[in-house]
């Protein structure tokens, strides 16, 4: 009875979590489905129907600025995935201008949360009865925190970071698979391929770190099958040989089909996007002289990054200037609204994350624990290239964040298998830090979503002459 009362509680949150994902993405200010004129909302309604003709361009009055200047022909940098999902659109009656943008957002969000839950039953199924606990708290966590709150401002640019963390939240799903499971990771390696693929056609500094982490894996899984470490008959060896082989065709083929498509567009396989020919240079001259002294990517970046990502001091007055302007003044296109940090909004998968790499070097050399050992830290080591990326980056944006989930919820889900597996539930402390840090989540999650709807995007310094109390009493009209 005590169990059923629990299920249909968590079934109530569920319910209650799919209504408030709906209600933020969908009825804030509009209707999911509209029917627009020419706006940045409709760049993958144009972008579908120039795909359809054999071309990667774009309308020009769609895509305005963000678009990229090429030989008379207007294109978008991002990945066809959300353009993809226009395709059933298309052809109904005005459907380049049917703008499903919100609906999108919708989906993308609600799929993100049950892949995660997915995640949690798996990982929380054989703990001890003591750890009970953990489960509803990555339960809440997940829900109400984080990677599932801080995104439901609908947009273009929320729409291509809600898909590519489907598709990471999808590879962290078999990954986990793959750490705790190693029978099983072979079949694993099939899925994260297909989730890499997705994310390489949806955001490719996504797809970059899960390509990384699957072959470092990959590579591991084939070198298990080759010395047969787990002991298995031939018969199953060559299975695993085969999956892995099915996994390998899956990303070669992900990496023809992007490699078509920047040579379509920038006429180099290997360019992603071509700054140089980026429409919204004429409105910010001093990036591309940025741009030549620094490059996109720079490590001279990375305390800044830290600041930005973690320590947000950048948006404090000190006299005259912000705290800091000098240095990104002088590195960084733009430093976005609202500040937020990672130890605020995510700080119980922070804290689980470096419980569990703390495990990894107390845990004892067993066979099995060195397995998990060696699958966690390819899978850390490649998630984490996305996240030194944005660190690094000329802009630093606020749906920037959304590289460093995945790395963030694999090892908060891992953290949360080790203290249930190894008796951390019994840490009196634990538990009560655990869930002080999911409600300042909750709280801070919101809160920072508030204040993305109203902030304006670009660099924050021209909006913070005042001071950035200032600036939100005059959004809220306070």
């Amino acid at each position: 009875m005590k169990y059923l009362k629990k299920s249909c509680g968590i079934n109530y949150i569920f319910i209650l979590c799919m209504i408030m994902y709906l209600g933020d993405t969908l009825f804030w200010e509009h209707l999911p489905v509209k029917i627009k004129e020419n706006c940045l909302s409709l760049t993958f309604n144009s972008m579908m129907d120039h795909m359809l003709h054999g071309s990667f361009d774009v309308d020009p009055e769609t895509v305005g600025q963000e678009g990229f200047l090429r030989n008379g022909h207007v294109y978008a940098y991002w990945g066809i995935f959300p353009a993809l999902l226009r395709l059933p659109v298309i052809f109904l009656p005005h459907g380049l201008h049917i703008d499903i943008t919100r609906l999108s957002c919708a989906i993308a969000a609600i799929l993100m949360f049950c892949i995660n839950l997915r995640s949690i039953s798996y990982i929380t199924t054989r703990t001890a009865s003591t750890a009970s606990w953990v489960r509803s708290l990555l339960f809440v966590a997940v829900a109400f925190t984080g990677v599932q709150i801080c995104f439901l401002c609908p947009s273009l640019y929320q729409e291509v970071c809600l898909w590519a963390l489907v598709f990471g939240m999808m590879f962290v799903y078999w990954a986990l698979h793959s750490c705790l499971d190693p029978e099983e990771a072979p079949k694993a390696l099939i899925w994260m391929s297909a989730a890499s693929v997705g994310a390489l056609l949806t955001r490719v500094s996504m797809g970059i770190g899960t390509y990384g982490a699957e072959t470092l894996l990959g590579l591991l899984v084939l070198w298990r099958c080759w010395r047969n470490t787990l002991g298995a008959p031939q018969a199953t060896v060559r299975k695993w040989l085969y999956q892995c082989a099915v996994a390998i065709i899956i990303l070669i083929v992900g990496i023809l089909l992007a490699a078509g498509i920047n040579f379509e567009r920038w006429g180099n396989p290997l360019t992603f996007a071509n700054y140089n020919l980026y429409l919204f240079n004429e409105q910010y001259p001093d990036r591309l002289i940025r741009t030549e002294h620094y490059g996109l990517f720079n490590i001279q970046r990375i305390p800044l990054g830290l600041i930005y990502f973690f320590f947000p001091l950048w948006f404090i007055r000190n006299g005259d200037h912000l705290f800091f302007q000098d240095a990104f003044t002088r590195l960084i296109d733009a430093a976005e609204l609202p500040p937020s940090s990672f130890f605020l909004t995510d700080g119980v998968f922070l804290l689980l994350g470096w419980i569990f790499v703390s495990s990894l070097m107390k845990r004892a050399l067993q066979p099995r624990s060195m397995m998990v050992r060696t699958s966690s830290l390819a899978i850390i080591v490649g998630l984490s290239v996305p996240a030194i990326l944005m660190l690094m980056a000329i802009s630093m944006n606020y749906r920037y964040r959304a590289e460093f989930y995945p790395l963030i919820i694999f090892m908060g889900f891992m953290g949360a298998h080790s203290i249930s597996l190894n008796n951390g539930c019994d840490r009196k402390w634990l538990k009560p830090l655990c869930w002080g840090l999911v409600a300042i989540g909750i709280l801070t999650s919101h809160v920072v979503l508030i204040l993305y709807d109203v902030s304006e995007l670009g660099p924050a310094t021209r909006f913070l002459t005042n001071g950035v109390v200032s600036y939100y009493r005059s959004k809220f009209c306070i």
